[in-house]
């Protein structure tokens, strides 16, 4: 599937139970998305979600009020040469880990100006 689905999930204290409500659907992708990472609450306003797909492509999705779910690409991050399968934010939700099909591990920060950087590569093909 080439979207992305945000589910809420509502809890009813006086039954006990909890019901899902689909908040969002993301469209951008145009191949499977292979993985979603939400970055971690560090304190800002704006809630930020990583994804990938098939087609190498790594997109960074924002919203400024979850209560409204105005999901917005803010960017492309990149493109790479193979299909990306998975993503990880570090603690702190500067640094993206992204892996692939090509066997290279990569670690990406956002600059002052908004740009993505590659700070680490790591090839997991060649022995230490």
């Amino acid at each position: 599937d080439n979207k992305i689905t945000l589910w809420k999930q509502w809890y009813q204290r006086r039954v006990r139970e909890s019901e899902w409500e689909m908040e969002a659907e993301l469209k951008g992708h145009n191949n499977w998305v292979r993985d979603v990472a939400w970055a971690p609450d560090t304190g800002f306003t704006t809630s930020t979600i990583a994804s990938c797909c098939q087609d190498g492509k790594v997109f960074i999705w924002q919203c400024k009020d979850l209560d409204k779910a105005n999901w917005d690409i803010k960017r492309t991050m990149h493109t790479f040469d193979d299909v990306v399968w998975h993503l990880s934010w570090s603690v702190m939700g500067d640094i993206l880990a992204v892996s692939g099909g090509d066997n290279k591990i990569t670690l990406w920060k956002e600059s002052h100006k908004g740009a993505w950087i590659c700070i680490s590569k790591q090839d997991t093909t060649k022995a230490n």
